[in-house]
């Protein structure tokens, strides 16, 4: 089975995962590990923004190899769940010391390996795929400099994309032995759109200057389709 098929299955994994914690999105979460940096290993669209060279691919090869064994073990443990989301939750626990060891290695392989400007785009694009809970990072959050009343308005905003996100992936997308690809693209689709109303009624409430500023922290926009996640950041869009 080609690579790129057990990361589509690690990638319905995540959001299985994130419907049952109920959670609001999570983009650090990625298909082998290490979150948006991790993709910078092997997602040919990320690759070309950042400008990869041949050289720093063949650095991260030995990493990448490993991200993509471990999706694949997220992936039989998805099928072996069988639907089964209290066994699923339970698997990724198995995994999960596994994949927090993968993500220091993406990290410091990533930091040896790419240039500032790199690094720098790298950023806007991960605050670009963060949507909502990029207001909630305490990073931003000062940058920012949100007064209490535009963190409160983020907050009811938040919480009720949260539950519209709920509900979305609550409607269905999973069956008996596995998931139902149509309905999860279905959801996903619904979900980038809430995602994208939710960040433009924040942003509305900045003033001039903010708004400047987070121009500066999300750079061009990136197409964070083309990135693989669950809620928040992006449809899921595997790349061969």
């Amino acid at each position: 089975m080609r690579a790129s098929r057990w990361v589509m299955i690690a990638l319905f994994v995540t959001s299985a995962v994130l419907v049952v914690e109920a959670r609001q999105p999570r983009p650090g979460f990625g298909p082998g590990g290490g979150g948006i940096t991790g993709q910078v290993l092997t997602n040919k669209a990320l690759q070309e923004e950042l400008k990869i060279t041949d050289a720093q691919k063949e650095k991260f090869k030995d990493v990448a190899d490993r991200q993509i064994e471990l999706a694949k073990k997220r992936g039989e443990a998805f099928k072996s769940a069988g639907g089964d989301k209290e066994k699923l939750k339970e698997a990724f626990t198995d995994l999960q010391k596994e994949g927090e060891k993968l993500g220091e290695d993406i990290k410091k392989v990533t930091d040896d390996t790419l240039t500032a400007d790199q690094k720098k785009r790298l950023k806007q694009i991960e605050v670009q795929a963060s949507g909502v809970r990029a207001f909630q990072n305490e990073d931003v959050i000062v940058v920012l400099k949100l007064t209490d009343d535009q963190k409160s308005k983020i907050k009811g905003i938040s919480e009720e994309f949260a539950k519209d996100a709920k509900e979305v992936f609550g409607g269905g997308g999973f069956k008996k032995g596995g998931f139902d690809p149509e309905k999860m693209a279905e959801n996903r689709k619904k979900l980038d759109k809430l995602s994208k109303s939710a960040v433009a009624d924040i942003t509305a409430g900045l003033t001039d200057d903010q708004k400047k500023t987070w121009k500066e922290l999300v750079g061009e926009p990136f197409d964070t389709t083309q990135l693989t996640f669950g809620f928040g950041g992006g449809r899921p869009r595997p790349k061969d």
